[in-house]
Formats: structure tokens, sequence, C-alpha cells
């Protein structure tokens, strides 16, 4: 046999080994990761919990991912919540998205001018058009075990102290409160989300403002779920 023959058999062995290996390694990587999925869907409450405590201190950044969406689908408050505490503990950065009622949006679409000007004239009204119906928040989070952490409006560029909002997880529900600087002035504003649909968060929000109003909100968990607001 030639040496030129050799080669090209003894590179074809080595190939058909490499990819044997490599399909092992893939095979066993996807059991690993169907098990993060099988783990969190355990029918024992307790079971899940633990083993979801027990992914997110191994620390593997896929499987943290995967198990934090795979909790979201779950209608179990406890997972939830250490989900979301978890993945809080990974931002360093969230928006909220407002959105006007519905009763203000028939007014601004109707032909009534008087109302209209009335709704001019709130002072929230007008900071939602500045803002663009989006409140930009930096967060700092201890942990996946604490409850509240500290988060900081952008919106407004206010670097002191006393601007710094907070935010709180309890169960499956979203707490934040934020003061806010608008035309001089300080305002407070509360928003909260209990409803869940798939990777987000639904709820409603509001601001101690000169005729202000509840507006709903919404905070998506993951940057490729986010959908342009309807306003």
């Amino acid at each position: 046999m030639k040496p030129s023959c050799r080669s090209l058999i003894s590179a074809a062995i080595l190939s058909i080994a490499f990819s044997g290996t490599a399909l092992a390694d893939v095979t066993a990587r996807y059991g690993e990761l169907q098990a993060v999925i099988d783990a969190i869907n355990d029918p024992d409450p307790l079971m899940r919990l633990a083993q979801l405590e027990e992914i997110l201190k191994k620390g593997n950044a896929t499987e943290v991912q995967l198990a934090i969406r795979t909790a979201f689908s779950l209608e179990d408050p406890n997972i939830r919540s250490l989900a979301l505490r978890a993945h809080f503990a990974g931002f360093r950065t969230f928006v909220i998205t407002a959105e006007l009622p519905e009763e203000i949006k028939k007014t601004l679409a109707g032909g009534d001018k008087k109302a209209v000007d009335e709704i001019n004239r709130s002072e929230l009204f007008r900071y939602f058009q500045r803002a663009g119906y989006q409140f930009s928040f930096q967060s700092e989070y201890p942990g996946s075990d604490a409850l509240e952490f500290n988060a900081k409006l952008l919106n407004d560029g206010r670097t002191d102290p006393d601007y710094i909002g907070s935010g709180n997880i309890r169960g499956g529900m979203v707490t934040i409160a934020t003061p806010l600087t608008y035309m001089v002035n300080k305002h407070a504003c509360s928003f909260e989300f209990t409803k869940y649909e798939g990777f987000t968060l639904k709820g409603f929000g509001s601001c101690n403002m000169d005729d202000g109003f509840l507006f709903p909100v919404t905070l998506h968990l993951f940057d490729d779920v986010k959908v342009e607001a309807k306003n």
C-alpha cells in the first residue's frame, strides 16, 4: 500500500473515532441537561426546590438558566420565588415598561378635546412621554437567598443615596419602590408584579404625581421575549 493511501486511511479512522467521541460527549451532555428539566419538574415540591437549590449552588451557567426558565413554567410559588431571586441576582440592569390604562387610550383616541387636554395636563402622562414609557433600573442584589435588593432608577441620572429605591421578592410577587424626579420635584413610584405570562411579569404601577393614575406595567425576565410596548 502506498504511503499516501495509508495516511488517508489513518486520517479516516481518526476522524471516525473523533466523531464517535464527540457524539458520545453530546449525548452525555444532553442527558445532563434533560436531568435538569426533570429535576425541576419533580412531582415532589420539596424535592424540586432542593434540586433547584443544588443546581444554583453548582453554578453551571447553562444549567442555571435552563433551571430558571423551567421553574417559571410551574405553578409553584416557592420554586418561582427562588428562581426569581436567582434571576434578579444575575441582573445588573432591568427595564419596566409602562402602558396607559385602556380608558385613557380611548379618551386620547376620541374627539373630546376637553378630556384630552385634561390628560395632557397630567404630570405622569407628560413624564411617560419624556421617558418613552420606560423605567430603567440598575440593581444590586445580595444573592438568591435574600428577599430585598437595591434598585436605582436611571431615568433621572441621580446618584444621591436618597434616590436609591428598593425591590422585594416574596413568593411569586415582585414589588419595586423608587424615588423619581420630574420638573425638579421629588416623587415616589411603586410597581407590583403578580401575574405571569410565560417569561413576562405583569402588574400595575403608580406615582404620586398630580393627576396621576394606576397604570399597567410589564417586566420581561429575558431579553429574547421583549416586545415593543403598545401605548
